[in-house]
């Protein structure tokens, strides 16, 4: 039994094995798709370390040994990473507060093992800048974030698409999705505490033509459908700019059979209460991801390519490699 699961043969079975895993995995995702990628990749480590035990393969060549080692890391490591990994999105209106709710997260996807803990993150988007190329070409984002940062107080950091907010392992980095943001307040009849909240309409410029969306006013029935008339280019495209919130536009609302007009300051009294159109604000939109394993697999990744740099060296001679082929190669009858 050792011998066969150590024999060539059932190197190049385990190697058909993963083969159909991996177009399986890719191509017809089924329930616990994974598996099909990790059965035959522990039989390929079952068969590596049975052939160096029982055959002396690699043996007397210790950089292809540790390179081999190095890939069944990097096989167990990529298994660990898909088991625990977290993904989602967020959107956040200027000044919004992330409170570490999940129910505040959309698109959210995460490996079997994994144990959410942003339970006690804590951070508000303070806005952001972007800058357009000719022919609204998008350049980077930078993206003013406060939060908690513990002893040291309250900090406020720049993050964007590629500079990260990190809390633990988790890491928040800006999206192209970001938009516009009308802020209403509603005062229910009788009382004497409004409600304040923002919608975010779809993204921008992407949804140019688009920015218009159907929403529940709080604490009521009444379903609105608003959408923005913005009144100047703020989208040249013969020169750079930057994305900023229109200074002349009107908020379109439509309730029922019935259409209004609203500028910031102006008031709409509806049946129960009374809505109050503030101002335009923004939004912007964040990617989570959550994966542990990185650091790891680019350290063992670093390990096995430096291994095999050097059993290339050693195995055409060059010039030079000779004292450390003798001091990583034994000979015949020569203790290593």
């Amino acid at each position: 039994m050792i011998a066969a699961l150590a024999s060539n043969r059932f190197t190049l079975l385990a190697l058909v094995l993963l083969a159909a895993g991996i177009v399986i995995y890719y191509q017809f995702s089924p329930p616990g798709r994974l598996w099909f990628i990790v059965f035959p990749s522990l039989l390929l480590m079952v068969n590596f370390l049975l052939a160096v035990a029982t055959r002396g393969i690699l043996r007397q060549n210790w950089p292809l040994m540790v390179f081999h080692f190095a890939l069944m890391l990097l096989v167990m490591l990529a298994f660990l990473g898909q088991m625990s990994y977290f993904q989602g999105t967020l959107e956040l209106a200027e000044n919004e507060v992330f409170s570490g709710d999940p129910r505040q997260l959309d698109n959210v996807s995460r490996g079997p093992w994994h144990r959410y803990a942003l339970g006690d993150a804590s951070f508000s988007n303070l806005g952001f800048r972007i800058n357009y190329h000719s022919g609204v070409k998008r350049d980077r984002t930078v993206n003013r974030i406060a939060f908690d940062s513990g002893d040291a107080g309250r900090r406020i950091v720049e993050i964007g698409d590629h500079v990260p907010l990190v809390v633990g392992h988790y890491r928040f980095y800006t999206s192209h999705n970001k938009g516009y943001a009308p802020v209403f307040e509603w005062r229910p009849s009788g009382s004497d505490t409004a409600l304040t909240g923002s919608i975010h309409l779809p993204a921008y410029p992407i949804n140019e033509y688009r920015q218009a969306l159907e929403w529940r006013v709080p604490g009521s029935d009444h379903r609105l459908w608003t959408m923005l008339k913005i009144d100047e280019n703020v989208l040249p495209e013969d020169r750079p700019f930057e994305f900023r919130v229109p200074r002349q536009h009107r908020i379109v609302v439509r309730i029922e059979d019935r259409r209004y007009e609203m500028n910031p300051g102006d008031r709409l009294s509806l049946a129960g209460g009374v809505l109050r159109y503030r101002e335009l604000s923004t939004w912007m939109g964040y990617k989570i991801d959550y994966d542990w394993t990185r650091p790891w697999l680019l350290a063992t990744a670093i390990i096995g390519l430096m291994a095999l740099f050097v059993h290339y060296i050693l195995k055409f001679s060059l010039p030079g490699s000779e004292r450390l082929r003798g001091a990583l190669v034994p000979r015949s009858g020569v203790r290593a």
